[in-house]
């Protein structure tokens, strides 16, 4: 059996144990977790497709079930800065060594069974939320939906948070082949929120084929603004009566989508008011209030502000150049942009175009780093001014800092890596 003497060494030989780092499928890990006797449990299980809004929409789940006293297990992805976020037991992250135990205990019972990287997470996850004893737990979709290894547990109540192009290579190049690999995390006779306002037909189609219930925006509930405030009112379902929120309040995340993902959120938990019943209209206003997500429209320094996103998509980078727009500054707005090479470039460009002065740009540290002169080809076909090209973030943003004045903004984003480079030099938070 495989040991390790830190966590770093696992995760370093989990990344080289498998053939390919991504390889979507529930047969070898369905093999793993019945060994392990992590299949089935008592506790209930949310879990959050979509191509954008789920992390965000698993974060408000989760600040809404902690407000009502609830012990709550999350497993997210990817990671800004440890790993260990990934695995949270009440928004905390699990430490080192609860992670080897973990591992050791997959280790033990896997024998010739090769596994991925993001399957040695889930499993441990999986272990670790049945070791604490977690009341509920909140999955979020690493990839697509129906072969992710989070779909080996079914899910009490299912969301997808929206359907937009994005890792088109695997599930496919069109909104609705890709909304098809999202609803399947569905499971029969139970809920599935959609939350995207223009959704794909084969959500409906497949929640249908196999045999769940849909609620979708706009049709099934409904959510309004008010100033600082927002209602949202549901139609009965097979699992809960109808039911009206008023005068929530919006939620500390940053964004105009976010009160859309809330209203996702507020759903999601009264389709299981049964057996989750702590969850009233003060828990639910609360969650919203005190809910943290690192990276989406994250403010790190004021006059000049500095903001983080980790949009990386076209429908992202919609989102982040309708905030910009909606909030504009005296001064200019720089960027400091890198991203992955099999994310649409174009597309996440051209949303920005007209929101930035400069571009200061670099290439990631990542075997898919786009490269940088590709980028700049295309910033430039778009008429976009590239002030500077550098080695690395840390360089990037040592460049800006000579040209910022107190009135303009800085907006760091295109992938989680640029997001964490810079958060991890500079900011230190934590």
């Amino acid at each position: 059996m495989r040991k390790c003497a830190s966590l770093q060494d696992w995760l370093e030989w989990q990344e080289s144990l498998h053939n390919t780092a991504i390889d979507l499928g529930l047969e070898r890990i369905r093999a793993v977790a019945e060994r392990l006797g992590i299949l089935s449990f008592s506790m209930p299980v949310m879990t959050v497709a979509g191509t954008n809004g789920k992390g965000s929409t698993v974060t408000l789940l989760s600040s809404m079930l902690r407000a009502a006293n609830y012990t709550v297990g999350t497993y997210t992805s990817p990671h800004i800065l440890r790993y260990n976020e990934r695995v949270a037991v009440n928004a905390l992250p699990v430490s080192d060594e609860q992670l080897v135990r973990a591992f050791e205990a997959i280790e033990a019972v896997r024998g010739n069974t090769s596994l991925t990287y993001f399957e040695f997470g889930t499993l441990a996850a999986m272990w670790i939320f049945l070791q604490a004893k977690v009341d509920v737990i909140v999955l979020e979709v690493g990839l697509g939906g129906r072969l992710d290894a989070t779909n080996l547990w079914d899910a009490d109540v299912a969301a997808v948070s929206s359907v937009d192009l994005d890792h088109v290579d695997w599930l496919g190049n069109s909104r609705e082949q890709i909304a098809y690999e999202k609803a399947s995390i569905a499971r029969a006779g139970k809920v599935l929120v959609s939350g995207d306002p223009e959704p794909p037909a084969s959500i409906l189609t497949t929640a249908q084929s196999i045999g769940a219930e849909v609620l979708q925006y706009a049709v099934d509930f409904q959510a309004s603004l008010h100033g600082a405030y927002f209602d949202v009112q549901v139609a009965a379902s097979s699992q809960a009566a109808a039911k009206q929120w008023q005068n929530l309040p919006l939620p500390t995340l940053r964004g105009d989508m976010q009160w859309r993902n809330a209203a996702v959120a507020v759903v999601m938990l009264h389709q299981l008011q049964a057996v989750l019943p702590q969850v009233d209209q003060q828990a639910i206003a609360q969650g919203l209030s005190e809910a943290v997500l690192p990276g989406r429209l994250q403010k790190v320094q004021s006059r000049p502000d500095v903001w983080l996103d980790v949009a990386h998509n076209p429908q992202a980078a919609r989102i982040l150049g309708d905030w910009l727009a909606s909030n504009p500054v005296q001064g200019k707005t720089w960027a400091i942009f890198s991203i992955l090479v099999d994310k649409d470039l174009l597309g996440v460009v051209k949303p920005l175009k007209s929101q930035v002065a400069g571009w200061l740009i670099f290439p990631l540290d990542s075997p898919r780093a786009c490269p940088v002169e590709r980028v700049q080809a295309v910033l430039q076909a778009e008429d976009c001014t590239v002030d500077s090209v550098h080695a690395n973030a840390v360089q990037a943003w040592q460049a800006v800092q000579a040209r910022l004045q107190p009135d303009d903004r800085v907006v760091i984003f295109g992938s989680f890596l640029v997001v964490s480079s810079l958060l991890a030099d500079f900011f230190a938070i934590n």
